[in-house]
């Protein structure tokens, strides 16, 4: 799940155990390092001065955390910078448990004065990198810069026409926003391109969106900016002609009587094995697959340290549910891996992109799907996307990249496990039709299927966080299974994984 234009967002742990990382040989002792260029805060939130600015690969000795987990205290292992910083953008030695450190609200010394609230960074990294181009943000002026390769359309919305392509970081004059700021219209700054982009893949570095005006107007075209498909708002074949619309909304050129007939209550929450998945798995056996190692495939709901890393921690209560014990010692360790193919901020397409391979553990050309498979070598992939997919993509779209990562997951000899999404209560019928296609994707290949919307449709609020699209967090901790936490869209995501694994476990891998 990504920043949203209107500054919402989720700060998570990134747990990346057993990974190998290149120059660590020179680090004999640290507990993490920095995946991205970061700032070190005076204490555990953004509202602390910002203290020093650390390079992304940066080694560090982490002293205590916030509470939430969503903050921990550390020092680079020069002794050059100690501060508090965002931890999901740590990667964490192997055997370290961010959990074990102290729990503080420290404040430390040294702080210089902070940044401006409209030029800090999104989601805590640092301003923007030395080579982005120099903006110069006049008064009242808003500005952002593309964090990826997008389009940029005609019109507020998927249904309009691409006017043309841009690279990331590239920096945009913000002219007007749709009404709930999820798209903006805006120029380039050379000029030559001006259109809507999707406001939550940019970064913004000047002014506010809310101080703009509500606009629907529609632009006449542009010149198309050079670059090829890739992340963020990218699509399939932005040439396409128009084509049927479904519920209200453009299908692209997927016939809208694939998935009309779908049912979404008709399958069950729990996911059940089937013929498909049992050969899979003797298929990846020969290939030297681990059957004890799973791969988690997604986005932030995914990559968060509440889904399943719990169990791995040790950190749970089965409750009710003792059976499962079986299959949490069967999977072990690997329930907490740090994957590769989640993080916050991918979309179904990114994932499959080598452009977005760790540089730090991935081989060249390598995406982060390909990457996570070959490190891990695991024998099943749970995938979940499609939250923040159906705000930039057609369905046709989403179907193309769901389908390219089962087809790459079965020819690895790697179950996929799909799962339909909690969605986004703003865009409920958005939300399943894309769920739709997950469960025709999952049909269509004999696969086991997750149904996590289903599950989630009793509890409060749809299992979501009052925002209406992030999974419900519980009052303790996820690996709870117990009442109220069930009412909760973590716990409850978690209970019927740990189900579907433990089916998929007893009748496809015994």
């Amino acid at each position: 799940m990504v920043q949203k234009a209107l500054g919402l967002i989720l700060l998570v742990m990134l747990l990346a155990a057993g990974l190998g990382i290149s120059g660590a040989s020179a680090q004999d002792d640290y507990h993490a390092r920095t995946i991205y260029m970061l700032n070190m805060r005076s204490g555990p939130g953004e509202t602390y001065d910002v203290v020093a600015v650390i390079d992304s690969n940066t080694y560090l000795y982490l002293e205590a955390r916030s509470e939430d987990n969503v903050w921990v205290l550390g020092r680079t292992v020069d002794g050059a910078a100690r501060g508090w910083m965002a931890s999901l953008y740590m990667a964490y030695t192997p055997g370290f448990n961010a959990f074990n450190l102290q729990v503080s609200n420290e404040v430390v010394s040294g702080a210089v004065p902070p940044l401006a609230a409209e030029n800090a960074a999104p989601a805590e990294q640092a301003p923007a990198a030395e080579n982005a181009p120099s903006v110069d943000a006049g008064p009242g002026v808003v500005r952002a810069r593309t964090n990826y390769q997008m389009n940029v359309r005609s019109g507020p919305g998927t249904d309009y026409a691409p006017v043309g392509l841009v690279d990331g970081n590239v920096n945009f004059v913000l002219e007007a926003h749709n009404g709930d700021g999820s798209w903006v219209l805006g120029h380039t700054e050379d000029g030559q391109l001006r259109g809507w982009v999707a406001g939550e893949y940019l970064a913004y570095l000047s002014g506010s969106v809310t101080s703009l005006p509500a606009s629907n107007e529609v632009t006449t075209g542009a010149a198309a900016a050079s670059g090829g498909d890739g992340g963020g708002e990218g699509t399939v074949n932005p040439d396409e002609p128009p084509n049927p619309v479904y519920d209200g909304v453009n299908m692209g050129p997927m016939d809208p009587a694939l998935i009309a007939d779908i049912d979404l209550t008709a399958y069950p929450e729990v996911g059940r094995s089937t013929g498909r998945a049992y050969q899979i798995f003797l298929n990846g056996r020969e290939m030297g697959n681990n059957p004890n190692v799973i791969a988690k495939v997604g986005d932030c709901s995914t990559e968060h340290w509440q889904f399943l890393s719990v169990f791995a921690w040790g950190q749970y209560n089965l409750g009710a549910y003792q059976d499962l014990q079986g299959v949490i010692n069967h999977f072990g360790e690997s329930l907490g891996y740090g994957s590769e193919a989640a993080h916050n901020g991918f979309n179904i397409n990114v994932v499959g992109g080598p452009e977005w391979g760790n540089p730090a553990v991935c081989e060249p050309g390598e995406s982060p799907l390909v990457c996570e498979y070959r490190i891990h070598k695991p024998s099943v992939a749970i995938i979940m996307f499609g939250t923040s997919d159906l705000l930039v993509m057609t369905p046709y779209e989403f179907d193309f990249y769901l389908r390219s990562i089962v087809q790459q997951t079965i020819d690895r000899g790697i179950i996929p496990v799909l799962s339909t999404f909690p969605g986004n209560l703003e865009f409920w019928n958005r939300t399943l039709i894309y769920n739709q296609i997950v469960v025709r994707v999952a049909t269509d290949n004999d696969l086991p299927l997750i149904n996590l919307w289903l599950a989630l449709e009793s509890l409060p609020n749809h299992g979501l966080e009052p925002d209406g699209f992030h999974l419900g967090n519980p009052s303790t901790i996820a690996g709870d299974l117990t009442e109220p936490n069930l009412q909760t869209g973590y716990a409850m995501r978690n209970l019927i994984t740990l189900q579907t694994l433990d089916n998929i476990w007893r009748d496809a891998m015994q």
